[in-house]
């Protein structure tokens, strides 16, 4: 029959208490270190996820603001052209106005310069004529008093242009 050595009994005993003592030392805390390890990675992964719908959210703000941003300029721009669309044909149509006014006192001033002319040209004229009738009814000298007439009156007019 088989024969037991006490050696291999002590030497299994000695390897189940050695297998218990490096469980319960060793190979207890390390897995408690490995499982404390990834329990921080896992809260580390939560709060990165956290943290990036944080930026998410914080970018989505930011480009919601931008574009708020943007549409406000756009709306500033538009009313600024407006207003100086609206400037721009009040400026045209005062000019327009005043051209208009400008014109009608010119119009006005011109008909007024030509009327007093006429009038002056008449009476001189006339001024001319009666001088010329008193000098020829006077002189009694006939053509050649009409004549020197003629050519004092034509110099007189030509002294009024």
């Amino acid at each position: 029959m088989l024969k037991l050595d006490w050696n291999l009994v002590f030497t299994i005993i000695n390897l189940l208490i050695l297998s218990a003592a490096m469980w319960h030392f060793l190979f207890k805390p390390v897995r408690k270190i490995l499982d404390a390890r990834r329990a921080e990675a896992d809260r580390e992964a939560a709060l990165l996820r956290v943290k990036s719908q944080e930026a998410d959210a914080a970018k989505a703000r930011y480009e919601k603001c931008l574009a708020d941003t943007e549409e406000e300029r756009r709306q500033i721009l538009q009313k600024a052209r407006k207003q100086a669309d609206d400037e721009y044909k009040k400026i045209v149509s005062n000019a327009r106005t005043t051209a208009r006014k400008i014109e009608a006192d010119a119009t006005e001033d011109a008909a007024r310069s030509k009327e007093r002319i006429l009038a002056d040209a008449e009476q001189e004229i006339a001024d001319m004529i009666a001088l010329a009738t008193e000098k020829n009814m006077g002189d009694g000298g006939g053509a050649r008093v009409d004549h020197a007439l003629y050519d004092e009156f034509l110099s007189k007019v030509e002294e009024t242009k």
